[in-house]
């Protein structure tokens, strides 16, 4: 009985050695040689810390155990909820500046936060194309300092129990009609009108006269996620909203609620993860972020966030930038190198956020 024992748990354990060998020899060598490294210096835990976003703490752990199966691992991923992104990246930025570790070894931010973080030297600058043939060039923020992990795509939120498909905004001076005087809202960050300036048939000064009449137009400033009061007809619909995404989700929960990217107002943006220098745990953070743009890593952000990256195959998103694209509505497309050529956006901002609050 215990040769028969014996056999059995030395077949297993060839079985089980052989199976973390044909898992490792499927990654690219950079993936091995960062599985390898951090081993090598006792990367045994993942610290992470951010909002509710990428399904905060619940998401964290099934993010480890799609890590743990991916590259035939056992870490645990550690997290710890965060005020808000802005917060975070000026905290790790302080800490990186310091010389210590940060208080996560990966941020997550947008393009604002990224693009702010450049000329501070926060961010490792990491080839991360190398990790897999599905981190594309595009998908690469500029000068390597991360990778864009799911696209966020702004337009207006409305009540479809009070505006018919009809009657929905189809530009941005639609909104300005007097029947929705009163009965609209905007955000208190003038969210993403800054952007929309940038696109051709706008500017500035242009934009700045548009945010004038909307600001006499609207009955009230909300946050990005308070679709609820135009769920409660409250107001009948958000000019601008914070990303499509958003929508979907309440959708998905029954919220009427319908989304709509105006023709002269098509952006998007990204969400962002990347490695702050000094991070403890520098080669698991990379192995994380190369499962989270892996094909089913797109799918679990999906489940969550009800967005992924639209250029990756197998994208859940995708459809919605080529319907506008079908529509012959250019998309502009605004990542970390867009933030970086447009250092005038901050002060834009901040006009345009001064307007909304002298309504």
């Amino acid at each position: 009985m215990l040769t028969q024992t014996l056999a059995l748990f030395v077949a297993g354990s060839i079985a089980s050695a052989a199976g973390a060998i044909a898992a490792e020899s499927k990654h690219s060598p950079e993936i091995q040689r960062l599985i390898t490294a951090a081993r090598e210096k006792g990367e045994g835990e993942l610290n992470l810390s951010w909002g509710s976003s990428l399904g905060g703490a619940a998401g964290a752990k099934r993010f480890e155990a799609l890590l743990n199966r991916l590259y035939g691992i056992n870490i645990r991923v550690g997290f710890t909820p965060a005020p808000s992104m802005t917060q975070m990246a000026g905290k790790v930025s302080l800490e990186v500046a310091a010389g210590q570790k940060p208080s996560t070894d990966i941020l997550l931010g947008t393009e604002s936060h990224y693009g702010d973080l450049l000329g501070r030297n926060v961010l490792e600058e990491y080839d991360y194309a190398k990790l897999s043939p599905r981190i594309i060039k595009e998908a690469v923020a500029f000068k390597n300092v991360g990778v864009e992990i799911a696209g966020i795509v702004p337009g207006i939120t409305y009540n479809s129990d009070l505006v018919s498909p009809a009657e929905a905004p189809k530009k941005l001076a639609d909104v300005l009609n007097p029947k929705w005087k009163g009965k609209i809202a905007s955000t208190a960050n003038a969210a993403l009108f800054d952007r929309t300036a940038a696109r051709p048939e706008w500017g500035a000064e242009r934009m700045k006269g548009f945010v004038r009449k909307l600001s006499d137009q609207i009955g009230g400033l909300l946050r990005c996620q308070e679709n609820n009061r135009i769920v409660s007809r409250e107001f009948v619909m958000m000019v601008l909203n914070c990303g499509s995404y958003q929508i979907r989700r309440e959708k998905a929960k029954g919220a009427p609620l319908e989304h709509i990217v105006p023709e002269d107002g098509s952006t998007v943006g990204f969400f962002h993860l990347g490695v702050p220098r000094n991070s403890a745990h520098p080669n698991l953070a990379k192995l994380y972020i190369n499962a989270l743009m892996s094909e089913e890593g797109q799918r679990m952000i999906y489940e969550m966030e009800f967005t992924d990256h639209y250029e990756l195959p197998g994208s859940q998103s995708a459809a919605e930038i080529a319907h506008l694209k079908a529509k012959g509505i250019p998309v502009l497309k605004v990542g970390v190198k867009f933030i970086a050529d447009h250092p005038e956006l901050p002060k834009l901002s901040d006009e345009l956020i001064r307007i909304l609050r002298q309504r």
